[in-house]
């Protein structure tokens, strides 16, 4: 069974909207950067910045410039965000994942690796959530944070 460290995280915002919580950073993090979890802080929830293609589950609504730099950073899990996606013209109601830091992929870009992922089901899949309004020009668009599996 894994160690429950939620009594020791204060300061975390649950409402109908989002999941906003404090976490200690592993490293140095970007803000807006997609995050996983981390695993150098003994005995606290820490994140550190997505290394692989889908590998995260939540955004970084503030930066770090090293493990524990600030001692703790707003992390969105569940809620709205507006990210930059890798390319323009990706369209409402399209998956989307990260793309390693700060950049998100969705739709025609994530290819046949997402859908196969959704397909076996479980811990296969990558997708971090759904745009819910197209891209804009310049790349950006609002999605609904919520890793799915």
């Amino acid at each position: 069974m894994a160690t429950d460290y939620w009594p020791q995280e204060e300061g975390a915002v649950f409402d109908a909207h989002s999941y906003i919580i404090p976490c200690y950073p592993d490293g140095a993090i970007s803000e807006m950067s997609s995050v996983k979890p981390g695993t150098t802080v003994a005995g606290r929830v820490s994140v550190i910045v997505s290394a692989a293609l889908g590998d995260g589950i939540g955004i970084a609504l503030r930066a770090s410039t090293g493990a524990g730099a600030p001692a703790r950073i707003p992390v969105l899990f569940y809620g709205a965000c507006k990210v930059t996606f890798t390319a323009a013209a990706t369209a409402m109601g399209e998956f989307c994942m990260n793309n390693t830091t700060t950049t998100f992929t969705a739709g025609a870009d994530l290819g046949t690796f997402v859908y196969a992922n959704l397909v076996a089901g479980g811990g296969a899949s990558y997708v971090m959530g759904m745009l819910l309004q197209g891209t804009d020009a310049s790349g950006e668009g609002i999605i609904l944070v919520g890793k799915t599996a």
